[in-house]
């Protein structure tokens, strides 16, 4: 391909150092955040205060159990991954694979997009047999030693191995055909093409999660007129938000409860959760006997319901939606620019010349721009985490501090996890603040509010 040709001359040599470099640094980094959360899993034998009226000891010590177990793990899958990395990188796996998949298809044909297909399938295989010294570690080591372990037969791992690669195909495939012709068809701009794409796909989503997505989970009806109408009620005419745009949702599932603001203008809406009211709404003789005495009270609701409004007010959903467009055209510009670059593929084993561009996909997105997607998912997070805090104060602010901290607390009892985590270790992989930085600034707001 042609297009290849206008990178300045690049010593592949030392760009694979860089690669390695690269590959190096953000695997450490993951192992040092997650072993400073482990430290501190090991450091909290004790309750935290404001948790402890709701978790009982043996709950507690169940999932910090857990916690350790998933931390170690953590670190061993990124140190046998890294290892295994950096070794594709330096002895030339890619090429190898795509030679094997060309000579596969050598008497019958030498396209590059039937290649393209048998290299990925490979490829998968390849991933999956990759996963097992982390999965006999698991099982034969770490299970062991924190009494976590599953009652799964081997011959079960097996056959969920055999099918994943199968199920697998099924997306993969036409999605390899897909992306070989369209970067073919449409040549050295194909990246802003698929940006477009995406856009446009994101876009009618809003349009259709409704009607679409929503069914899925459950039957979405508007909030019924009753006392839980009455608080929701008090506090949308706080806002202004239009009663008639809260829906319910009736879930198939208890595993979720939750309640969201999506949307905007004639589409905006805010979604509560049946599970997120106390007993479902419903009689006690109609739940299952653990459903009984879950979900919030009616002013913990409309609290949270304040907190939705929070994102409203502020224009979280447009402000996100932006970001997000701004973060992957940003991503398909890089992308672009180092899926022309040919000493990139030499830099991994190729001879030059050639470029399949399957493998130039899978180099750029997982070793290439690596630098970029672990710092843009930082800053994402962090303004992910900034929002949670700015609705936050926005409930405080309509007077629902008192009911919010409740129902945080409830929220968390109903859903138990492990609450205490690394600072550090949280901002490079939490969306939302913990329970407990949650309670804390807003106990930090009620201090503001009595000295102002």
């Amino acid at each position: 391909m042609v297009f290849y040709d206008t990178w300045p001359k690049i010593d592949p040599q030392h760009l694979l150092w860089v690669l390695l470099a690269v590959l190096t640094i953000d695997h450490i980094w993951e192992m040092i955040l997650a072993k400073r959360q482990q430290l501190v899993c090991l450091g909290a034998g004790v309750i935290p205060e404001e948790l402890r009226a709701v978790i009982p000891p043996e709950v507690y010590h169940r999932a910090r159990v857990y916690e350790l177990h998933k931390m170690e793990l953590f670190m061993w899958k990124h140190g046998i991954d890294l290892v295994i990395s950096l070794a594709e990188l330096f002895f030339g796996f890619y090429p190898f694979v795509w030679s094997l998949a060309t000579q596969t298809l050598g008497s019958v044909t030498g396209d590059e997009l039937w290649i393209s297909l048998i290299f990925v399938l490979y490829l998968t295989i390849y991933i999956t047999l990759r996963c097992l010294p982390v999965l006999l570690y698991d099982k034969c080591i770490l299970e062991l030693r924190y009494g976590t372990q599953t009652r799964m037969p081997c011959y079960m791992y097996i056959c969920m191995g055999i099918l994943s690669i199968i199920l697998s195909q099924i997306v993969l495939a036409p999605l390899t055909l897909a992306i070989v012709f369209v970067v073919r068809t449409i040549g050295y701009f194909f990246f802003l093409y698929f940006w477009a794409v995406w856009a446009i796909c994101t876009l009618l989503l809003v349009f259709l999660l409704p009607y679409l997505c929503i069914p899925c989970i459950g039957r979405q009806v508007r909030l019924p007129e009753g006392p839980l109408y009455l608080d929701v009620k008090r506090v949308c005419d706080l806002t202004g938000f239009p009663m008639s745009r809260v829906f319910i949702i009736r879930t198939k599932s208890t595993q979720y409860s939750n309640a969201y603001f999506y949307g905007s203008c004639c589409l905006k809406r805010i979604v509560i959760f049946d599970t997120l009211l106390y007993n479902k709404g419903l009689q006690p003789h109609e739940l299952q006997p653990h459903e009984v005495g879950r979900g919030l009270f009616n002013i913990q609701v409309a609290a949270v319901v304040a907190h939705e409004l929070g994102h409203w007010k502020n224009g979280h959903f447009y402000k996100a939606t932006l970001i997000m467009k701004l973060h992957f055209l940003i991503t398909m510009i890089l992308f672009g620019l180092l899926f022309h670059c040919p000493q990139l593929y030499e830099a991994v084993g190729f001879k030059p010349g050639l470029c399949p561009i399957i493998v130039g996909f899978i180099i750029v997105l997982r070793f290439a721009l690596t630098p970029y997607l672990t710092l843009a998912n930082f800053v994402m997070l962090w303004n992910l985490r900034r929002f949670e805090y700015a609705a936050d104060r926005f409930a405080h602010f309509l007077g629902y501090s008192m009911p919010l901290r409740s129902a945080l607390i409830k929220i968390y009892a109903d859903h138990m996890s492990f609450p205490v985590y690394d600072r550090c270790y949280a901002r490079w992989h939490h969306t939302h603040p913990t329970i407990l930085q949650r309670l804390a600034y807003q106990q930090r707001l009620d201090i503001e509010a009595a000295y102002n």
